[in-house]
């Protein structure tokens, strides 16, 4: 007898920065292919948003570049919660994305949307 194992899923708040150099047709391909990252570790896009580009209050130096101007990105995610760990290893490793942060979201805001 097989036991169903119950998966257990909670909301994450991801917000990116890519290099404000690129044009928007890049980011936009960006974009679909952080949404086809979450898709592939089982997650779902709750909500997205494009802060745009800013300066940067200090250059960041990553993959021999200098940056002084970013894309700002925000997301709010539902995960596995034994998905989220891969999901932000892979966010590591991809060249054109200069800073992440990952983090659970405050249920706070959950409770304010509903």
């Amino acid at each position: 007898m097989k036991l169903a194992k119950e998966i257990i899923t909670k909301d994450y708040e991801l917000t990116y920065l890519v290099p404000g150099d690129l044009l928007d047709a890049d980011v936009s391909r960006l974009k679909k292919e952080i949404i086809d990252l979450v898709a592939k570790n089982k997650g779902t896009v709750v909500k997205e948003d494009d802060w745009g580009r800013k300066h940067l209050a200090y250059n960041i130096s990553s993959a021999g570049k200098t940056y002084e101007e970013a894309v700002y990105m925000h997301m709010v995610l539902n995960f596995p919660v034994l998905k989220v760990q891969k999901f932000d290893q892979e966010l590591t490793l991809h060249r054109e994305i200069i800073r992440h942060l990952l983090v659970i979201a405050d249920e706070v805001e959950a409770a304010v949307t509903e």
